[in-house]
């Protein structure tokens, strides 16, 4: 799924985001799932 961050306006998908920016987060490892991605280009983080 594409999504726009509403801080800096970067359009990225969430698959790349989670590989790449969420890659160390605890509750994405431990559970799989997770309401939030974070932008990978300025780290904002926002729900989808």
């Amino acid at each position: 799924m594409k999504v726009t961050c509403p801080r800096c306006g970067h359009s990225f998908d969430t698959i790349y985001a989670r590989a790449y920016s969420c890659k160390s987060c605890s509750v994405l490892i431990y559970s799989g799932k997770c309401n939030y991605v974070k932008c990978p280009f300025c780290g904002h983080e926002f729900t989808v």
